[in-house]
């Protein structure tokens, strides 16, 4: 949809008198808003394979288990950055255990839109490991997943508004 469309049709909604953010918006849980697969590896990965996955595909942290499969940490890019670049001198050697965020804050699939928006601008961080009730990971949510959500929602508002005017 054009620009122009889009603000005519927002501002269509308005005149109308009608709620552009759906009122169960924020109360919808993590889990109905569709949850990512995560890539998940072991401690003992090295850095180069962990970069060459962000890199391939085009994400922004992995999940690290323990061989059980339970949740033990977080490598995110700002790890990488901040934890890791011209502090290693060999990415092959180095392991992604000594540089990940260890015990990461993570949610359950009921948790709400808004209590993950919360986690992560309180946290100030950008992605939520999303867990069972044995702590094994089972999605992944990310800032840019909610806001995509947030869009989704509005724009079938306006839509629907739109339509019935």
């Amino acid at each position: 949809m054009e620009k122009r469309d889009l603000l005519s049709n927002i501002n269509s909604a308005r005149a109308l008198g009608l709620q552009l953010i759906p009122p169960t918006l924020l109360s919808d849980s993590i889990g109905s808003i569709g949850l990512k697969t995560p890539i998940v590896v072991g401690p003992k990965t090295n850095l180069k394979e962990c970069v060459a996955i962000l890199q391939k595909h085009r994400i922004g942290s992995l999940l690290i288990t323990d061989d059980d499969g339970k949740l033990i940490g977080i490598f995110t890019e700002r790890d990488c950055i901040l934890k890791v670049m011209d502090k290693v001198e060999s990415l092959s050697a180095a392991m992604v255990e000594d540089f990940m965020t260890r015990d990461p804050v993570r949610e359950s699939p009921e948790a709400s839109v808004a209590f993950a928006l919360n986690l992560m601008s309180h946290g100030g961080f950008r992605h939520v490991p999303i867990v069972d009730q044995d702590n094994i990971p089972i999605g992944i949510i990310s800032v840019k997943d909610v806001v995509d959500h947030i869009v989704k929602c509005m724009l079938e508002a306006i839509y629907k508004a739109c339509e019935t005017e």
